[in-house]
């Protein structure tokens, strides 16, 4: 019999982000044999194969979860709140690659170095190196990972007669034949903010290369960096050529796969949640639509992976920790993320998790490619990667840029002074 009782949030997804408008169930008081788990899904559709791999491991291990959650929208808001109280939980979600380190400074988080070398091995080295905070030590395990690609309409590359390009160069010419032909090469919102972090990722990391970029990330490298400068300078470009679409503010990214399903436009740059924006739409995946890797910009810089590893922390705050670090370990283990996988159709973190569990069986394919880029370096996006302070201010200034690429050195300063309010004049 599943292990689980329910301690549910009852919040409206409507409800704006307010402590005033968040009301949770009183926290349970710890007791043996138990975990206090508090996770972001409202929604069935992704608590329901999350709680199956939890349900797994509690069933192991014999021990009871008891259940909170908070829509993803005001989870961010709520976890600190649950994190401060008297009972914290045991186990919450959260993301690996920098922000982990950040929430350690509020001594809200056990590191799981200890117990690491007995469960690393379950991951591909790409999620390993993720999984490594710039503080060396390791916070969350990893249950899925998300990269971020440039998607293709090959309807569109076909009538154009386009090939995949394999360098720079190449996509810049790709993008004039688009252009030309009336079609806009590149999509892209910034009605979230988040979205175009992930050019700005690609640019740095194709210009300045991985190391540079975890120390950017980590602060110990400078936003004035003329690599840095340079990055923009090539986004630059690629605005004033007018390769991307206008009125970005009015797009997020379901507004762009609405236009890259029509053909309006050719490519984007986005995670995997988006497929199934691309298959309701009528697309088949490797027939109408595919991937490809950010061209190499720079020869000799190595073709690192942006995206977003997702996981689990513990709070090492409570009676049930021991508990908390087994269960953090069971949920490593191929059968319980292939569980969570199967069902939410999210590609697990374990190595071992077949891709024939992947739906529709001809996006397979393209699961593969995703396995084959975490041979080469997987970063933690911007959102995810960076102190919340510069996260902030690179959510507001870089959409600010997509409209006045000119102005690309006062985004620049802008984010060069929070780096140095948050940690630092280095």
């Amino acid at each position: 019999m599943t292990n689980l009782k329910q301690s549910v949030a009852s919040i409206c997804l409507g409800l704006p982000l307010a402590f005033g408008a968040l009301t949770l169930s009183a926290a349970p008081v710890a007791a043996e044999g138990v975990v206090n788990l508090f996770h972001r899904s409202a929604a069935e559709p992704m608590r329901k194969p999350r709680m199956a791999m939890w349900n797994y491991c509690a069933d192991k291990l014999d021990i009871e979860i008891i259940e909170n959650y908070s829509p993803p929208k005001q989870y961010e808001v709520q976890l600190p709140v649950q994190l401060s109280s008297s009972t914290p939980p045991d186990i919450y979600a959260y993301w690996a690659g920098g922000r982990s380190q950040f929430q350690a400074a509020t001594g809200k988080i056990r590191a799981m170095n200890d117990v690491w070398d007995n469960i690393k091995d379950n991951f591909p080295e790409g999620v390993q190196a993720t999984s490594t905070e710039p503080d060396g030590n390791i916070y969350t395990i990893p249950t899925n990972f998300q990269p971020n690609v440039v998607w293709y309409n090959k309807r569109v590359f076909a009538e154009h007669n386009l090939s995949i390009p394999q360098t720079y160069d190449e996509l810049l010419d790709v993008a004039a034949t688009l252009k030309e032909a009336g079609v806009t090469p590149f999509l892209l919102g910034s009605k979230s903010g988040w979205e175009p972090l992930l050019w700005f990722d690609y640019f740095v990391l194709r210009v300045a290369g991985s190391d540079f970029r975890t120390g950017l990330m980590a602060g110990t490298e400078s936003y004035l960096d003329p690599r840095v400068i340079e990055a923009m300078e090539l986004w630059q470009d690629l605005l004033e050529k007018e390769y991307f679409n206008d009125r970005t503010a009015s797009l997020g990214w379901q507004e762009m796969a609405t236009r890259f399903i029509s053909g309006e436009g050719a490519m984007e740059i986005m995670g995997t949640w988006t497929v199934g924006n691309f298959i309701s739409g009528g697309m088949e995946p490797g027939t109408d639509f595919d991937v490809f890797e950010f061209p190499q910009i720079k020869e000799g810089i190595e073709m690192a992976v942006e995206g977003v590893v997702e996981g689990w922390a513990a709070s090492g705050a409570g009676e049930n920790t021991e508990n908390a670090v087994a269960m953090l370990q069971c949920i490593t283990e191929r059968e319980p993320q292939e569980l969570f996988s199967r069902q939410a159709q999210r590609m697990a973190a374990n190595k071992d998790v077949p891709v024939e569990i992947y739906e529709p069986a001809s996006f397979q394919p393209t699961i593969e490619k995703f396995h084959d880029m975490l041979e080469s370096p997987f970063h933690q996006n911007l959102e995810m990667a960076t102190h919340p302070g510069v996260t902030e201010v690179a959510k507001r200034e870089l959409p600010r840029f997509l409209a006045y690429p000119d102005q690309y050195m006062t985004v620049l300063e802008q984010l060069e002074n929070r780096r140095k309010d948050v940690f630092g004049d280095n």
